[in-house]
């Protein structure tokens, strides 16, 4: 009898939960379905946002690079830039006009891509580089929807079985219900929706911050305008990790009247060059006896400069990530075996040139820097990473350059470390010179092109370290 009555009750379960097949999934869903239609209505309607073909959108404002400011910690200078994106959904055309000055670089390109053919045009050089497919396939404009959020939320409309509502939150002191959506470039973006107004005040997405660890990358829009059927932000901001980067004013125009001329660039007199490869050939190149630089292995365009001496072994450069710089140090032991690398040495700041030394200093390395760099090389290695410094904490050990000079030799190798700023790109700028072979190695002072386009007017970077080589 009590068997029966088991199989009895798993059965009236069993028809209860047929009833009512609702699962969490599928409740999360509705509910970000009923969010993102709200919020589809405040912007104008899924049939208007649906019509959109052509969007011109000019922006211009100012520029606080994370981790590639010219001093470690505030104030910090401004960089301005300019853009003025021109979209043609329909047809598969854009064109992105870009102007801007910052860490001692200034930049005036125009991209063209039409029909999965796209050309940047330097103007500044003077030179026509086409763009490899890869680079310019359908899949790249979706990168331009997240520029608009009428455009991000036609996205959404596209994509509903990716839809999933993550709840309440606050911000800017307004309540806000979220959602979030899987793009067809596989980003996954938070969407907070105001829940007095339906306008979309910000989206989020995840990065990992060479500082912090994962962290959100905030875009926010703000003061809606009326424009024809839509309702359109007239600013535009980015935070990451809580930290303003850009704030820009912009002005949106929906399905502005274009002609095929609006994608076409003047550029009689540039030089036609050969297009940038997709990926670099990793190498180590042996520049002189013990002496190696390590290309392209932590990452595209990322270099370090191995140097042995009798017991030890010293790395300049931890650029890329701890992943990337793990390659690095296997990279610098299978060509100077049997030696530790007992230094690393940080030419500047920026992130793109420290990522990877937790991985150095897991390695038992000391950090050779400036005096003001040492907060941000302790935040680094206490950052909640996953690699190899998370399973085996270490304090970082530093060792200064001080009086704009730190000199490593015993009898076999010198190895000077020479602070030669400030400098227009970062106020410390560190160069490592080997006087015996007389080789210079130096992050971000002068750029030789890898598609052998001419080089153009020196950046202001270039002309004050070669200002400083004469000295």
């Amino acid at each position: 009898m009590l068997r029966r009555s088991i199989v009895l009750c798993l059965i009236a379960a069993s028809t209860a939960y047929a009833d009512n097949p609702e699962t969490i999934a599928e409740r999360s869903q509705a509910n970000a379905r009923a969010i993102l239609d709200r919020a589809v209505e405040a912007l104008g309607g899924a049939e208007a946002l649906r019509a959109i073909d052509v969007v011109r959108m000019p922006l211009d404002g100012e520029t606080w690079q994370r981790l590639q400011m010219t001093t470690a910690a505030p104030p910090f200078e401004a960089g301005t830039n300019h853009e003025t994106l021109l979209v043609d959904f329909k047809n598969n055309r854009l064109r992105l006009e870009q102007q801007g000055d910052g860490q001692g670089f200034e930049s005036n390109n125009t991209i063209v891509i039409k029909s999965g053919e796209g050309v940047n045009y330097d103007h500044r050089a003077r030179t026509a580089t086409p763009i490899p497919a890869a680079q310019s396939s359908q899949q790249q404009f979706v990168q331009y929807y997240r520029r608009l959020p009428n455009l991000l939320l036609r996205q959404a409309i596209d994509r509903t079985n990716t839809l999933r509502h993550l709840g309440q939150d606050t911000f800017e002191g307004k309540p806000h219900e979220v959602f979030t959506f899987v793009m067809p470039d596989t980003q996954q973006v938070a969407v907070y929706v105001d829940a007095a107004t339906g306008l979309v005040s910000k989206y989020e997405l995840i990065f990992v911050d060479p500082l912090t660890g994962e962290e959100a990358s905030e875009i926010m829009f703000g003061d809606y305008i009326s424009a024809g059927k839509y309702r359109v932000p007239q600013t535009w901001s980015n935070r990451q990790a809580g930290d303003v980067s850009s704030r820009f004013k912009l002005k949106v125009d929906i399905n502005p009247e274009i002609t095929d001329q609006s994608f076409e660039v003047p550029a009689e007199g540039y030089a036609r060059v050969e297009p940038l490869p997709n990926t670099l050939e990793e190498q180590v190149e042996k520049l002189a006896d013990g002496v190696f630089v390590i290309q392209n292995v932590a990452g595209q365009n990322q270099n370090t400069l191995a140097v042995e001496f009798t017991d030890y072994i010293v790395a300049v450069e931890a650029p890329g990530s701890s992943d990337g710089a793990d390659k690095v140090i296997a990279r610098i032991k299978d060509a100077i075996p049997g030696k530790p690398i007992r230094y690393v040495a940080m030419t500047h700041h920026h992130g793109d040139h420290i990522g990877g030394l937790r991985s150095f200093i897991a390695e038992g390395a000391t950090v050779i820097t400036t005096q003001t760099n040492r907060k941000v090389v302790e935040a680094m290695a206490a950052a909640p990473q996953i690699d190899r410094l998370a399973k085996n904490p270490r304090t970082p050990e530093f060792l200064f350059i001080e009086r704009g000079k730190r000199v490593l030799k015993d009898g076999s190798r010198t190895l000077e470390l020479i602070d030669i700023g400030p400098n227009p790109h970062a106020k410390e700028m560190v160069i490592a010179w080997l006087p015996q072979q007389r080789l210079v190695f130096q992050g971000d002072l002068f750029f030789a092109s890898i598609n052998k386009a001419p080089p153009g007017p020196p950046q202001a970077g270039t002309v004050s370290f070669a200002a400083r080589m004469k000295e």
